[in-house]
Parts: structure tokens; sequence; C-alpha cells
């Protein structure tokens, strides 16, 4: 901190803080002063005036230690601040004809003490750092064990047993869990950054799973030793990955968490593409979700004449929650085929980095919507304390647990922070929805006097839990369709759904029973394939996949599944234009 300035006056200095601060940029000084004063004159407060800056002179300093003041700018230096309290402590003297009154008013700000875990990008950390995180993942759970009691077995299986999908808690339950790993393993979780610009390039340095998951070898920092790389070597549940489960494969690496080979080639990698778009269009919903218990079903409804059936409007029960859930399931599945099941996926150490990386992105949505709603009181089992502090599997009393509230908050008021990633964020510049390009459409009555958004929208309605995992790839005026035809490049490909399966029985009632909306935007797809507003809809066309076997669906086991079958609707403003009363 520089030297502080003592014996100051509110004439000498004092005053030119609030009117013409010396530490902004010269031309902008009295501009800025303007804008604080005339800011809080419409608070009743005139900063010009030295009776009532000198009155409220505690609240003041208060205000700006806490960064609650100036109400529009930037926060004032240390060195000004602690100017000021100096000046309060001497009596708030006007000129240096008068008598210094010391009296310790305002005590010395304390040192600011809240140590954050700083989860940083991968690519950010030197060898060392990133031997140090597998050493300490290794040394807590033991990873490579498949013993039961093994004590990787036992916390990883939390997430089959325990999670939370398809409704409001999704996003809470698993910041919670990541942050009871990283209390046990004493440090940050690295975050795995999918979402970089780039990570659908093949060749990008962000493309592809990281070498950190895929290195045969790592050498202990402590011993120095060449040990096997435990986040690529860690034991599948109860030692039997699910890429062997399904089938007779007799194999020393079916004891092993597995990831899908294609997901290395060029052809998925280009498929990222889809689910970056998903997330970039997910960011910008202004509700989180609708509540735990049950929703307004007119939320952002712009027209009552008369009100639309909830059948009639797109986005019921669809807020960023589900928007963001969706992308998330798609990595899943295209990671897999452990991390592709839920019974499965926490076993496979690439998980919580993925899930890092899921956290950061839902931390930089919670900043930007402060005043967002939750249903603070709900339990995220097996969770208890503030801060997920420990886990409590038998405990009757709901008090006890950590609650969505508690993990409703920026992150560093949880004890961690997110380092800036490595590269800038997927942007959207190759992402066109489309809808510059619909003119000829029209808004339905009602709603002449909002500007029409038009949207072709594929509908998945009553999506629940499945026992397995599946895809769901969608294509419009494409009648005959292939695992072949699921390319970025076809330009009658929609986009996929990713259904990830709880893998063992729902012994604590964690699915929903009432399914949960999901879609696909097919808007920039209709628009590539030149159909016009007045043009017959468009034939619509999926591929269901099951990932474990990789068999394909026909359409009666479609149908006998839970919101497998898609409809594609044409949307104005969020709602399904009515059909003309005749």
């Amino acid at each position: 901190m520089a030297e502080m300035i003592i014996s100051v006056t509110w004439n000498d200095l004092i005053a030119d803080f609030f009117v013409e601060p010396c530490w902004v940029p010269l031309a902008d000084r009295l501009g800025t002063g303007a804008g604080w004063t005339g800011c809080m004159k419409s608070n009743d407060l005139d900063l010009t005036s030295y009776a009532q800056v000198s009155e409220n002179a505690i609240l003041i300093y208060q205000c700006l230690e806490s960064g609650r003041m100036p109400l529009m700018g930037e926060p004032w230096p240390p060195e000004p601040i602690e100017t000021f309290r100096l000046w309060v402590n001497e009596g708030c003297r006007r000129t240096r004809d008068d008598p210094v009154n010391e009296s310790q008013r305002i005590p010395p700000p304390h040192e600011k003490k809240w140590p954050l875990f700083e989860r940083r990008d991968l690519r950010s950390l030197s060898q060392y750092e990133l031997d140090n995180y597998r050493m300490r993942v290794d040394a807590r759970f033991d990873v490579a064990n498949a013993n039961p009691d093994a004590p990787g077995q036992i916390f990883f299986g939390i997430h089959g047993g325990w999670c939370l999908h398809y409704q409001e808690a999704f996003l809470l339950w698993h910041r919670a869990y990541l942050m009871r790993f990283e209390q046990e393993i004493g440090c940050a979780v690295p975050y795995w950054n999918w979402y970089a610009e780039g990570a659908s390039q093949f060749g990008n340095l962000a493309a592809g799973l990281p070498a950190a998951f895929t290195d045969e070898t790592y050498i202990h920092p402590k011993t120095r030793e060449k040990r096997p790389n435990p986040l690529r070597f860690a034991a599948a549940r109860n030692g039997r990955s699910k890429g062997c489960a399904s089938n007779e494969i007799v194999s020393p690496d079916c004891k092993w968490v597995q990831r899908n080979s294609q997901s290395e080639t060029c052809e998925q990698i280009h498929l990222t593409l889809k689910y970056q778009q998903q997330v970039f269009s997910a960011l910008k919903f202004k509700d989180f979700s609708h509540p735990q218990g049950s929703g307004n079903p007119w939320a952002d409804i712009q027209s009552f004449l008369p009100p639309p059936p909830d059948t009639e409007y797109i986005y019921r029960n669809f807020n960023f929650d589900g928007a963001y859930e969706q992308p998330h399931d798609n990595y899943h599945g295209w990671i897999g085929p452990d991390m592709a099941d839920n019974s499965y996926a926490a076993f496979d150490p690439i998980f919580w980095s993925f899930h890092a990386n899921i956290d950061r992105i839902f931390e930089l949505w919670l900043r930007a919507h402060p005043a967002a709603t939750y249903t603070a009181g709900f339990p995220l089992h097996p969770f208890s304390g503030p801060r997920a502090d420990a886990v409590e599997f038998v405990d009757s009393r709901s008090y006890v647990y950590t609650t969505i509230g508690d993990m409703a908050k920026d992150c560093r008021s949880l004890g961690y922070d997110f380092a800036p990633p490595v590269g800038p964020d997927f942007n959207g510049t190759e992402f066109d929805n489309g809808l510059a390009a619909a003119p000829e459409q029209t808004a339905p009555a009602g709603l002449a006097d909002v500007e029409s958004k038009v949207e072709w929208i594929v509908v998945f309605d009553g999506v629940a839990c499945t026992h397995e995992s599946y895809t769901i790839d969608v294509f419009l005026n494409q009648p005959k369709v292939s695992s072949a035809d699921i390319a970025i490049d076809n330009k009658h490909y929609v986009g996929r759904l990713t259904r990830i399966g709880m893998g063992q029985a729902d012994e604590r009632s964690r699915c929903i029973e009432k399914g949960v909306r999901r879609i696909l935007d097919a808007t920039a797809t209709v628009v590539g394939l030149g159909i016009s507003s007045n043009a017959t809809a468009p034939s619509l066309s999926y591929l269901a996949t099951d990932l474990s076997s990789g068999k394909i669906l026909s359409a009666e086991e479609c149908a006998a599944l839970p919101g497998f079958v898609p409809r594609l609707v044409r949307a104005v403003n969020g709602l399904i234009p009515r059909n003309p009363t005749p």
C-alpha cells in the first residue's frame, strides 16, 4: 500500500475525492465525480456538502470499504479509502485551522482472509501441478482399487445412487458433489474447457479429450516414481466398465473406465459444435428454472388473447437449467461409455473436470442473473452443511442437509473461484439460428404489436428417466437416415438429444414422475434447406440408438419409451399459432 497522507482536511483533499478523484485518468475525473455526486443526490446525500459528508462519514466509509459505493463505476482503491478513514479519525477537519480531535472512530480495516480454491483451466497447469492433482486424487481414493469397500468405489458410487436430474436441483446437486470431492482431495479441480473456441475443430489444441486423461503414466511429485496415470487407469464401477457390461468381453481393460474411441475422430469432434451451440442458446434464458414444486405456466407469454393452453407454449417448463442440462447430457454420451451412464459416470476421473466446467459456465449465468429465484429449502441428499461439508446417509432431520439455497450463491461465498480460461469461450460466431432469414413469417393475431420471432422447434414432451442410455438424432426432409448421416455438414441434420440412463433401480424416487420438455432448435436447418413460410412443413425423421449395444430402435420401441417421439412445430414468439377458425 502506498504511503498514507495524514492530517488531511476537507478543503485540501477530501472534497476532491468525490468531485475530481485523483486516481481516475485526468480526462475522466470531472465526469466521474459528477456521476457519483449526481447519483447520490438522488439518494438524498450531497457528496459536495461538508456538513452532509461529515455527518454521515462512518456510513460512507463502510460503504466505500465494502464496495457498495460508488453506486456507479469502479470501487475506490485502498489508498483513498484509508485516507478518508484517517480524516474521520482526526475529527473530520474542514480547514487547517480546525483542531485535530483524534479518536479511533473507525478502527483499522481487518485483513480480509477468505481462502479460495482456484479452479484453473487444465491447459494452464504446469506438468508438476497436473501431476500433483493426479497424486492427490489417487492418494485419497485409491482409484485403481475395485474392491467394494475401496474409498473411490464408495464415494464415486454416490452419484449413481443419489444424483438429481431433469429438475431444478440438477446443477446445484452436482455443485455440492464437486465441492465435497475438492474437500476430500484438499485442492481445486482443474476444469476441462470443452466450451473453448475451436474445441469443435479437429487438430485444435482445445479439441478432443485432454492428454491429462489419456496419458499412460505420470511422475509422482513426491517419490519421483513413474506410475500409471490415475486419471486414465481408474477402476470402473464394481471393477467392470459399462463398455463391457452388456456383452461377454473378457479383457483386462474391462476393469478400467472406458471412453469412446470415436470421440477423437474428426467427425465426432466436429459434432461438438452442436453441443456448444446448445450451451450458447441456454445462456440466453433469463429464468433459472420452474420451482422444484410447480411452475408458472404463463411466464414470458406475450399474449393473453385468449390465454394459450400449455401445449401451445413451447417454453412451458423450459428454462436455463433444462436447456443447459441437454448439452451436458450430450457431452456425457459423447465421452462414454462409462460417462454415458449415471451409475458409472463418476468413476471416470474426467467426470470431475468436465463438471468443473459445467459449474464454471453455470457461475457465469448465475452472476449475470443475481435476482434469479430458486426453491431455496430443497435438500440435496446426502450432503450436509451449508458448504456440503459432509455426507449423511441416514439422518431423518431434513434441516441438516445442504440445500438448493446453500448452493445457489456466488461461488466465491462457497470457498472457490475460477481462473480465466486459456483461450476465449465459444462466442457464437459460427452459430446462425436463421431467424433473420425468415422475413416472410408473420405474428399471429394478438401479437401484431410485438416484433415477430419465428422458430422451428423439435419438441420432446414427457422426457423422463430411463434405465439405459440413448441418443436421438433428428433430421428434416431426409426420410431414410442412418448413423452415417449424423454429420455437422449434413444440411438435413438438426442435432442430438442424449438420454443418460440411470443404470440402476431408482430406489430413492430421484426421478420426477411427470416428464419434462426438451427441445432442439431447427430454425437454421429449415432456413438452410430453403424452406419458406408458405411451404408445407418439412418432414421429420429421427434415429434413436441404444448407446450400450449400438442397436437402432424401431418406431414401436421408441413409442414405448418416455419422451422419445419428437414433433416439429412452428412457433412465433414462443407460441404455436392456432389454426384459424373456419
